[in-house]
């Protein structure tokens, strides 16, 4: 049986509860594709963080990932979070 987990993945651009629901809508568009459930965003004064769930077994695919951000507007994974990729 798999274990669910959850990633922190630092992102650029989320400020409001306007970007935050079209960063999750262009999300949702590949969540599956990927192998991923569900997705948070935390946004505070200084930082950024999207929180996904997934199984244990998957990796989730930064660049994927990224790439729907993009589609949602000027919204990235922080690009030191990628170089790590």
């Amino acid at each position: 049986m798999s274990k669910i987990v959850s990633t922190e993945i630092p992102v650029v651009g989320v400020r409001t509860d306007d970007d935050v629901r079209r960063c999750l809508q262009a999300l949702f568009d590949v969540f599956t594709e990927l192998g991923i459930g569900q997705a948070t965003f935390e946004v505070t004064g200084t930082h950024t963080r999207l929180f996904i769930k997934h199984e244990d077994a998957i990796v989730p695919a930064l660049g994927k990932i990224n790439e729907a951000l993009g589609r949602a507007g000027d919204y990235a994974i922080d690009p030191a979070a990628l170089s790590d990729e």
